[in-house]
C-alpha cells in the first residue's frame, strides 16, 4: 500500500492557532501529522506503528477468511479462478504494509 496524505484543518499545538495541515498515514494507521504554517510535526514512534498493526492483524485475517468464505459459496467458479492471484498478491500486499509501517 502506499502512504496516504490528506489534508486537513486542526489546531497547531505550536501555532495554537487552527491551520491547515498535513496527515500521512501509513496503511490504516496515522503516521504523521504537520503543521503547514509552521512546520510542527508529531510522529508515531515506529515502535506504536508496529504494536498497532500487529495487533489488527488476526482480526483482518479472521474477516478476511470470512470474507472468502461467503465469496467461496456464491461464486465458486470465480473465486476458484481467483484464488491463484490472491495466493501470489496477498504476501505482497502484507509485505509492503509492513514496509510503510515500519518506514
Amino acid at each position: 500500500m502506499v502512504m496516504i496524505a490528506c489534508q486537513t484543518e486542526l489546531t497547531c499545538l505550536h501555532c495554537d492557532a487552527v491551520t491547515p495541515h498535513t496527515i500521512v498515514y501509513a496503511s490504516l494507521y496515522i503516521k504523521r501529522i504537520s503543521c503547514n504554517q509552521c512546520s510542527f510535526a508529531m510522529e508515531k514512534p515506529v515502535t506504536v506503528l508496529m504494536q498497532q498493526y500487529l495487533h489488527d492483524l488476526p482480526k483482518r485475517a479472521y474477516t478476511l477468511t470470512h470474507r472468502l468464505k461467503g465469496e467461496a459459496l456464491s461464486h465458486p467458479i470465480s473465486f476458484a479462478s481467483s484464488l491463484p492471484k490472491r495466493l501470489i498478491h496477498k504476501p505482497i500486499e502484507l509485505t509492503r504494509e509492513l514496509v510503510d509501517v515500519c518506514l
